[in-house]
């Protein structure tokens, strides 16, 4: 599914998604990134460029269901035609030509596989260079796929959160790791990132403390803990009663207004935050 159909699904689930291709952005991917894959002045692709712009260029009209007009061009001027359509394109269309280049070179690189370059990777790395140096919120997965990124501290926090959850804390790891995944992934689904990250810090409590079978119990236990801040157990039962009063969350309703996208990022990065207390502060002698 390309990116603009993503696109589309997630508007019509009323999702919150970054809606931007800045042309001075479109301009730095066309003038520092482009130029190394796709062919500039030549019919054919050189063993530099693996990509021929006349070629690259009707799989791009292809793809977005576009005509050649106004984008008339020949052999000789693929290569305006391309980065003047790139310019002036929507904005999802320029994320889906991005998406598109990616798999392409993915393809290249499957049929030379004794080959020293490595088309793709060069290209996500300069792509995901640009995208955080300008402040896009997007980053090119393996796959060719755009998804949401994270700013570099959160990110960090993250990664630290998760390397924390191995071991007897393997199950929250999978909560963890899915929590993430429906958050960052399009379209976003925000219910079940919320669901899950409350999961996860379930999963830590009931391991701390084996006798609880549910987050609740846990949170009567900790709350008479003197290991742990009576104020913060009190802010994580605070989560664990909005998640499950939230409608298609846990055991909330099936009917009513689905979380926001801002609730279920707050959700997340603040149960990251517990996650990492409650491992800290219950690893502790009581």
């Amino acid at each position: 599914m390309k990116f603009s159909t993503r696109y589309t699904a997630s508007k019509e689930k009323q999702e919150q998604i970054i809606e931007d291709a800045p042309r001075s952005m479109r301009i730095g991917y066309i003038k520092g990134i482009l130029g190394k894959f796709v062919s500039e002045s030549s019919r054919y692709s050189s063993a530099s460029t693996p990509l021929d712009a006349y070629d690259v260029h009707l799989a791009f009209t292809a793809l977005i269901r576009d005509e050649a007009d106004p984008w008339d061009y020949s052999h000789e001027s693929a290569w305006e035609g391309l980065t003047t359509h790139l310019k002036d394109c929507k904005w999802y269309e320029f994320y889906d030509f991005v998406e598109m280049l990616g798999k392409q070179l993915l393809e290249k690189d499957d049929l030379t596989p004794f080959s020293e370059s490595d088309y793709f990777k060069q290209h996500q790395h300069a792509l995901n260079a640009l995208f955080q140096e300008d402040s896009i919120g997007w980053s090119l997965n393996e796959n060719s796929e755009l998804y949401r990124s994270t700013p570099k501290a959160l990110a960090d926090r993250s990664k630290r959160a998760e390397e924390l959850l191995t071991d007897r804390f393997a199950t929250a790891r999978i909560h963890f790791q899915k929590a993430t995944s429906y958050l960052y992934r399009h379209p976003v689904d925000e219910a079940n990132s919320i669901k899950e990250i409350v999961s996860a810090i379930e999963s830590v409590a009931r391991v701390l403390h084996p006798n609880c079978s549910t987050l609740g119990d846990a949170i009567k236990v900790m709350r008479n803990d003197q290991r742990y801040s009576r104020h913060l157990i009190e802010a994580i039962e605070k989560l664990y009663v909005f998640s499950n009063a939230t409608p298609l969350v846990r055991h909330g309703h099936s009917e009513g207004e689905r979380p926001k996208l801002s609730e279920a990022e707050l959700s997340l990065h603040v149960g990251i935050a517990f996650i990492r207390y409650l491992i800290e502060a219950g690893g502790k002698s009581a």
